[in-house]
């Protein structure tokens, strides 16, 4: 914020994270934030909540805020939602930028109908030719045509993206197939949290079940049992998790920010030291 107001920043690219976190502040408004003009980003979901929240502190993001969709392989963005597409459509991370294609595929590669869940793959000039000296890991995600296999879940509906989940991050409980973002933002949406995600742990009977770690804001005091019943009032009863943990330590990340689930269900070792 010091940096915005000294430099008179006109632009912000953050993840959703780092918005929380600055709206959050305690020094918020203590600085002058009005030289930003735009404002957007990506890295994981930007949940309603936060995007109207971000609209309402910083009232000139209200038509420049923007939320997109995209990956390293892609040269970082894909899609775009901004303006009023994203206050009729906040779930959605955008429509596909000129001389982008996108397909949904299902596990055997055919093109799913419109709406229907599945593997994003893209195509377009943006798309990495291959990954340096790797031609298994090239061969595996540049298909025929040149679509970029990405190794993440969503689908697309009225010309707009949704996105899910990473492949990798889907929870598998009992033959059901639950997205952790969709977890996730309904406990955004509650007033005692400040960051929460959502993991699938193994299980003898079901395979795996839904754990959420929850980290409270400031002089802020919830229970799993309340937490439960929150997120009852809104999702199928096998989307409640069954595992709570409710901490005060700020989520371990990487470098960029994003949440490290390795660490939260105990496979890897944190390397990374976030400092305040």
């Amino acid at each position: 914020m010091s940096l915005i107001e000294k430099e008179q920043v006109t632009h912000w690219s953050f993840t959703p994270t780092m918005l929380h976190r600055l709206l959050l502040h305690p020094e918020f408004g203590s600085y002058n934030l009005s030289s930003l003009r735009s404002g957007g980003g990506g890295g994981s979901t930007f949940s309603p909540a936060l995007i109207s929240s971000a609209k309402e502190s910083l009232p000139q993001l209200r038509t420049t805020f923007g939320v997109g969709y995209g990956l390293t392989e892609c040269t970082a963005l894909a899609t775009l939602n901004s303006g009023a597409e994203l206050d009729l459509f906040p779930t959605a991370v955008g429509r596909p930028l000129p001389t982008v294609e996108i397909e949904i595929r299902d596990e055997s590669g055919v093109v799913v109908a419109d709406g229907v869940e599945g593997d994003i793959h893209l195509r377009g000039p943006n798309i990495m030719l291959g990954y340096w000296n790797k031609p298994d890991e090239t061969a595996a995600a540049i298909l025929e045509g040149r679509w970029l296999r990405t190794g993440d879940v969503g689908r697309f509906e009225g010309g707009r993206l949704y996105l899910a989940s990473r492949r990798h991050d889907l929870i598998l409980r009992g033959g059901e197939n639950i997205y952790p973002a969709e977890i996730e933002q309904r406990l955004e949406a509650h007033p005692a949290i400040m960051e929460v995600c959502v993991v699938g742990v193994a299980d003898n009977e079901l395979g795996q079940i839904v754990k959420a770690v929850c980290v409270l804001k400031d002089d802020e005091n919830v229970d799993a049992a309340e937490l439960t019943l929150w997120c009852s009032e809104a999702l199928a009863y096998f989307k409640v998790p069954a595992q709570w943990e409710i901490r005060r330590e700020p989520l371990p990340r990487n470098a960029t920010g994003k949440v490290v689930k390795a660490v939260l269900t105990e496979q890897t070792d944190l390397h990374f030291i976030e400092e305040d």
